[in-house]
């Protein structure tokens, strides 16, 4: 039968290359047949009909999926791109240079405090290095 055909009653392959599927002849011209399909044609033709069903029911899911990935690539990631593009070239605007190198006020008073606590510890190493060369000439 057809089923038999596509799928291959036989399956000797002995594990040489496989076998080229001749396909017959297609009609020129197809006619119904005066004789009434049998059980076998009638059930080959449903399964036929639910593979195709359930193939066009995957690439249409596929191409349900597709979209919003589409979508995506094109318009969201060149709106992302061109928005970054204009916003660093006005972040780097020779105007703005002075305004982005301005130190922050918190950040101004931590150097100020960390630049007195440097000059503190530097006396007190120097007191200790004093202390530490008077008592060894003293000895």
């Amino acid at each position: 039968g057809l089923m038999n055909f596509i799928f291959g009653a036989k399956k000797t392959n002995t594990g040489g290359p496989p076998r080229i599927v001749q396909l017959p002849q297609v009609p020129s011209i197809m006619r119904q047949t005066d004789h009434p399909t049998t059980d076998r044609e009638k059930i080959e033709t449903e399964i036929i009909k639910s593979l195709i069903e359930s193939y066009f029911s995957i690439v249409r899911k596929n191409f349900i999926d597709m979209v919003p990935k589409t979508i995506m690539y094109f318009l969201v990631n060149h709106v992302r791109d061109t928005m970054q593009n204009e916003l660093v070239a006005d972040l780097y605007r020779d105007t703005m240079v002075s305004v982005l190198m301005e130190e922050a006020d918190d950040i101004a008073q931590r150097r100020k405090t960390c630049d007195e606590m440097n000059g503190l510890l530097k006396k007190a190493l120097e007191i200790v290095n004093e202390v530490r060369d008077f008592n060894t000439f003293s000895t």
